[in-house]
């Protein structure tokens, strides 16, 4: 098991709300906004910590560049995914990936 995958089954028991704490946590250290696929949109929706949370619904179309594996959050998880704002999270890339 990778780190990812044990970070996860670590939140599996945990409540909604005290999950929720650790994603507000993990935002702190979140430097999507300064991605420069960041739009003005996504900051004014507040829309940050996409490698866990998922992609950009409605405000983040265009790949300007990808900054996520240097993203502190990247490497405590052990991700090994990008462009989350536009691809979604780690957990659906690596579900994707696993059906081709």
């Amino acid at each position: 098991m990778d780190t990812f995958e044990g970070k996860m089954k670590e939140l599996l028991p945990v409540r909604k709300e005290e999950r929720w704490s650790a994603y507000d946590r993990a935002k702190g250290a979140c430097i999507c906004p300064s991605c420069p696929s960041y739009s003005i949109c996504a900051q004014g929706n507040g829309e940050v910590l996409f490698c866990i949370l998922g992609m950009s619904f409605r405000c983040i179309r265009e790949d300007r560049g990808c900054t996520c594996p240097q993203c502190t959050v990247y490497q405590e998880l052990g991700l090994s995914g990008k462009d989350f704002c536009m691809k979604g999270s780690e957990k659906d890339q690596r579900w994707e990936k696993g059906l081709g």
